[in-house]
């Protein structure tokens, strides 16, 4: 009987293997799928412009930089072997990942001592979508994910190894080197660390893990291990050191990029949306959060349920896998606000290590087989692939869903470009000079002209494009909002040229102006001197009609700080005083409201309007105001006005 159960359980171990690897091999055959179709997009530029560096040019310019070296030097060493085409720049994300696949496997079988439930806690994390979305990007967050993951997964062993708690599942003590588990640990941890400062948060989920853990120990001295885990911990916090000493006035440098106010609340659900719409900008269903939650809590009524096989009770089991859940993410969405409350300094990739703990989670649904818990189990997974698979099919086959088409509008931008041209991009995008072709190389002007900063005034784009006198300047905009809140490269043409037309790809914006004059003058603003309020003074205003466009150049002056966001109106007036046209916005735009403006410093406020087709020909009243959105009430001028008038336009048919 006893030899019977024996070779039954050989076989199922073999069996269980078997699958194991089948659906590693599936995971590996999805990440390859059309991993090359995909056009590179901004941070991939920057990821290829980088590996392109000597190794020592690299560091130096990744001290500047959100992210230390060791990735870009990793793919430096794989281009000069694979070449630099997409497919071969994503080929190191996409090992990363199927490598993270294993150890959800063997971190979730460790964990839950099910084999049931650690292939479930595989199968999640192979078919997820948020993890598909960077196992094919040519960045370092596949990387992450796998080394934190095996930091967590020797960190849990190195524990057993003292609370008799043994890796094949009796109560004989494993044999392997004294703190040997623990050294991996920490060394995949710094490893982590040196491909993403973020990798750094999983640390405070360690604190708690050890701490809870020892507690539950048998050994006569815990605190001994405890101090020895501490040493760890210092030994990869210190291994950072040297590192920081080089990229501390990198790391904190204030890149001048304007968003809005980093809450807590806010990074969390931004998270939460992001893992659940799969890494891709979709919306997501109303009762989203309940297809998430209901697996959840299914995953941890298993946990809490399943048969007793350690020394280590069933809620220290569930309360690591929760700890690595909330911990990374309230630890660095509480740095982020406390540190950075106004930068761009988070995104939910950064902390996709927590990944693979929520897929364990989910997983553990499977660890009985019992009928009711069954029927649980498969209805979470119905839950989850509700949410998940519409979200994988749109990312393999919806171009809509896919990253910004940098090589579709490199090659439409190319195509039409005529003796005399000039390309204005902002920003210093590298995946556009990753497709652009290299005879065609000086017409690129990037603006501001690196990576870093926004356009302040409109000095450098009138010095570059009078040096290269154009006929014509195409515009490559993304990000403008963030580089150019002020729309200097814009409104620099607008009294020099006219717009010919516009084409879009996704995000990316290419818009064609034609040169009427050179040199490119700046907008003649008519002095004004007009005080909204007691906040808020016109200094001047400029206005053009050019073919079908109306343009209007508005410069403010907070004369002291402003506690509303307040909007304003540019208004087009028939005879009769009737709206024949308008623009209502907030000022620059909703990443610098006036709330952020600072007193006394001159801001540049943009608007352009599309006059309509069938407006009769005529002269018209230009009127412009300031007025709170949520009451919609006018500030008043001195003369107790709520508007202000700037001049007249003449519209002919």
């Amino acid at each position: 009987m006893a030899l019977s159960r024996t070779r039954r359980q050989e076989a199922g171990g073999k069996t269980w293997i078997v699958l194991v690897l089948i659906l590693i091999l599936g995971a590996w055959l999805l990440r390859l799928h059309a991993l090359g179709q995909q056009s590179l997009w901004f941070d991939e530029g920057w990821s290829w412009h980088l590996a392109k560096m000597s190794l020592g040019e690299m560091a130096l310019t990744t001290a500047g930089d959100r992210s230390p070296p060791l990735y870009y030097a990793l793919l430096h060493g794989w281009i000069a072997l694979a070449g630099q085409s997409e497919f071969a720049m994503r080929l190191i994300s996409a090992l990363a990942d199927v490598a993270t696949v294993a150890l959800v496997i063997a971190l979730a079988r460790l964990l839950t001592h099910s084999r049931g439930a650690a292939l479930a806690a595989g199968v999640l994390y192979a078919l997820n979508p948020f993890a598909i979305w960077y196992a094919q990007e040519a960045r370092q967050y596949a990387l992450v994910a796998a080394l934190c993951t095996a930091s967590t997964l020797f960190l849990v062993k190195w524990l057993m190894t003292f609370t008799n708690v043994d890796l094949r599942f009796t109560h004989s003590k494993p044999k392997s080197p004294k703190n040997l588990f623990l050294i991996l640990s920490a060394a995949a941890l710094a490893l982590a660390a040196y491909c993403h400062y973020y990798a750094i948060f999983l640390l405070p989920a360690h604190f708690v893990i050890v701490s809870v853990a020892l507690r539950q120990s048998t050994l006569q001295r815990p605190k001994s291990k405890f101090v020895i885990w501490l040493f760890a911990a210092a030994g990869v916090v210190l291994s950072l050191v040297p590192w920081l000493l080089i990229a501390s006035a990198g790391f904190a440098y204030d890149d001048g990029f304007l968003f809005p106010l980093n809450t807590v609340d806010g990074r969390l659900l931004e998270w939460w949306r992001g893992f659940a719409a799969g890494g891709i900008a979709r919306p997501l269903p109303d009762g989203w959060p309940i297809a998430l939650l209901i697996p959840a809590l299914i995953g941890a009524v298993g946990l809490l349920r399943m048969p007793r096989k350690s020394p280590w009770p069933n809620w220290v089991r569930l309360l690591l896998l929760l700890t690595l859940i909330a911990v990374p993410l309230l630890a660095a969405t509480l740095a982020v606000r406390i540190v950075y409350p106004y930068r761009s300094v988070f995104h939910v990739r950064y902390l996709i290590y927590v990944v693979p703990a929520v897929c364990i989670l989910l997983g553990a649904a499977f660890v009985e087989r019992k009928m009711m818990r069954a029927i649980a189990a498969i209805a979470s997974m119905a839950l989850l692939a509700a949410l998940w698979l519409p979200a994988l099919v749109a990312y393999f086959t919806d171009p809509a869903f896919a990253r910004e088409d940098t090589r579709g509008a490199v090659r439409h931008v190319v195509e039409a470009l005529e003796p005399g041209d000039v390309v204005v991009m902002t920003r210093d995008n590298f995946a556009v000079r990753y497709y652009w072709p290299a005879e065609r190389a000086g017409a690129l002007i990037a603006m501001p002209p690196n990576l870093h900063g926004i356009l302040r005034d409109d000095h450098a784009i009138l010095g570059a494009l009078n040096a290269a006198q154009p006929a014509r300047v195409r515009l490559m905009l993304w990000q403008d909002d963030v580089v150019d809140p002020q729309k200097f490269v814009e409104s620099s043409l607008w009294p020099n040229s006219f717009e010919l037309g516009e084409f879009n790809f996704a995000q990316i914006r290419l818009p064609l102006y034609a040169v009427e004059r050179l040199p490119l003058q700046p907008p003649a603003p008519m002095p004004n001197g007009v005080i909204f309020g007691d906040t808020l003074q016109l200094n001047s205003h400029w206005l053009r009609r050019a073919g079908d466009w109306f343009y209007v150049v508005l410069d403010w002056q907070p004369r002291k700080p402003i506690d509303k966001d307040y909007k304003v109106f540019v208004h087009v007036r028939a005879a009769d005083g009737t709206v024949a046209f308008q623009n209502d916005k907030l000022p620059l735009n909703a990443l610098l409201p006036m709330t952020r403006w600072q007193a006394g410093v001159p801001l540049r406020d943009a608007h352009a309007m599309v006059i309509p087709k069938d407006l009769p020909a005529g002269a018209y009243q230009v009127v412009a105001g300031v007025y709170d959105p949520l009451t919609n009430q006018r500030l008043l001028t001195a003369n107790g006005q709520d508007f202000v008038s700037l001049g007249e336009v003449q519209i002919e048919k």
